[in-house]
């Protein structure tokens, strides 16, 4: 069918995002008669009215979005400075 590659420089954000989306359970939108791989496939128009699709597919979106920069956030927090370790003061001028 078909098969995805991640070699080690794949930001782990983005490996996490992608199975997560793989491992979704919500319906796939396709487009009607389009072939899904079998020939028993039946394809049924879609109950959602188009509106409801849109919202749903921007709803995702926005959760996608919002898991990227969390994991973001988490790669990039800064080292946190050892106790008694004060910011470095500049020398005063004489």
């Amino acid at each position: 069918m078909w098969h995805a590659y991640f070699d080690e420089r794949t930001p782990a954000h983005l490996v996490g995002s992608f199975l997560t989306a793989l491992a979704d359970r919500s319906p796939l939108q396709r487009g009607m008669y389009d072939r899904t791989g079998h020939y028993s496939a039946v394809q049924e128009p879609s109950p959602p009215r188009p509106q409801q699709v849109v919202e749903t597919h921007a709803m995702r979106l926005k959760s996608l979005r919002a898991q990227a920069r969390f994991a973001r956030r988490q790669q990039t927090k800064p080292a946190t400075t050892p106790a008694g370790v004060g910011p470095a003061h500049p020398a005063a001028r004489r």
